[in-house]
């Protein structure tokens, strides 16, 4: 008698599938468009498998967002090991000065910021945890107005990003991300 193999239960593939198709549907469709049956679709998995890793939209947004903040965690600390010069190192680190190609907010992330502008729910909750994250990786210890200044600016420039604001031309970026990265330098020695 032919015995079909007893499926292999793997949650965390499942789950990782889901976050990824629930990224991509995002991203290519927008806040608007975005609903339990697409994703689960996207990922070929049953509504009621998404339902079991995530009950509910919220569930999942906030899983691909704590998971997107925990990539965003780990690439501003690897940046802050790799940087030789301990003044201002966590500050470029969250510029993105150390990471080539990351001029522009991720899509992912802009995507997501984008539905916490239009849910209040997902806007108090997420920026807590956003806030805990810039926290633990030491960001403002140690913080001058100089530095302030460039998170701020690297900050605007995100906002514009996610707004698609599409006003600068690239000298002008490029300009401006010279700038931040001379905030970010040790000040010099006073005679």
């Amino acid at each position: 008698m032919n015995r079909k193999p007893k499926r292999v239960n793997k949650p965390d593939v499942v789950k990782n599938d889901l976050l990824n198709a629930a990224g991509r549907i995002l991203v290519t469709n927008g806040i608007q468009a975005f609903t339990l049956e697409l994703v689960a679709k996207e990922a070929n998995v049953s509504k009621g498998g998404l339902l079991h890793h995530f009950p509910n939209k919220k569930a999942l947004l906030d899983g691909l967002f704590m998971r997107e903040m925990d990539l965003f965690k780990h690439e501003i600390l690897a940046s802050i090991q790799k940087d030789p010069i301990e003044f201002g190192r966590a500050a470029r680190a969250y510029i993105g000065l150390n990471q080539i190609g990351s001029h522009e907010t991720p899509v992912i992330i802009r995507h997501l910021l984008a539905a916490m502008l239009i849910d209040p729910q997902l806007s108090q909750e997420w920026i807590q945890h956003y806030w805990s994250v810039i926290r633990s990786i030491g960001l403002f210890d140690g913080m001058t107005p100089a530095l302030l200044l460039a998170c701020m600016a690297a900050d605007g420039l995100s906002l514009w990003d996610i707004l698609e604001a599409d006003i600068l031309d690239q000298n002008t970026r490029d300009g401006l991300q010279n700038l931040m990265a001379q905030l970010t330098q040790p000040p010099e020695k006073a005679g």
